[in-house]
């Protein structure tokens, strides 16, 4: 993929998420909501696309495995350090000044947001880390693959009403910078960058719950059976996969 053509898919991918996650949060209906968000953003933008870009490529990679090339690689030690690491500074940096006060955190809203957050998660790591970064930082250098991949991170949130503030956007930014810096010290894992996110995530959703969407038995209901699509899809694209090989 020319360098040209990988920045206009990115830029094309990042329009397209902002217009669907904006059109979610516009109607709060869960059937309309699920279609933008689990099905335009989620599954069409955030992934059929970008496998489709892989499959478009031929698979070729170091490692001989196309889902390998986005970050799909077992965990070593140098891959936990850096899991641990991150987790340790993001999500005690965020919590140890409020407990040290004494401010009650609301745990209990923790359970309905569960799958919605592993789902969104996962959009967000294999399009920003696995599939752009990637691309980016092989064909411009890893510096201009962090920027773009955080820059991509914290612009993709102004679809959210609740993110919307010029101090949101700039913190999601340095938040989006540290996920593409593990990602790339973990030697491109996008299981340390998803591990590395969401407790993250779950963290932030609950001392900030009021800037999410609403979280429903719908929202985790819908968010489970989208996980299983995407479980089913990755297994049907590695066995594709496997047999170009």
């Amino acid at each position: 993929m020319g360098k040209g053509k990988t920045l206009l898919i990115s830029v094309g991918m990042e329009i397209m998420l902002i217009i669907c996650i904006t059109a979610a949060n516009l109607n709060p209906t869960p059937i309309l909501y699920f279609i933008f968000y689990n099905l335009l953003y989620g599954l069409i933008f955030s992934l059929f696309i970008p496998l489709y870009c892989l499959y478009k490529e031929n698979g070729v990679s170091v490692s001989g495995s196309v889902l390998a090339e986005v970050g799909f690689k077992k965990p070593g030690i140098r891959q936990w350090g850096v899991l641990a690491t991150f987790v340790v500074f993001s999500v005690g940096g965020q919590l140890i000044p409020k407990m040290a006060v004494g401010e009650q955190i609301q745990w209990c809203l923790l359970p309905m947001g569960i799958a919605p957050l592993i789902m969104t998660t996962f959009f967000e790591e294999f399009l920003f880390r696995g599939f752009v970064q990637s691309r980016i930082d092989r064909q411009f250098g890893w510096v201009l693959a962090i920027l773009v991949s955080g820059a991509m991170f914290s612009l993709y949130h102004l679809g959210y009403p609740g993110f919307r503030t010029w101090e949101d956007i700039l913190l999601l930014f340095a938040v989006g910078v540290g996920f593409a810096a593990a990602y790339k010290l973990s030697g491109n894992n996008l299981i340390v960058s998803f591990f590395v996110n969401l407790p993250n995530a779950f963290v932030t959703y609950i001392l900030k719950y009021e800037q999410f969407p609403v979280m429903r038995v719908s929202s985790t209901i819908a968010a489970a059976v989208t996980l299983v699509l995407i479980g089913l899809i990755l297994l049907l694209y590695r066995n594709t996969d496997q047999r170009r090989q």
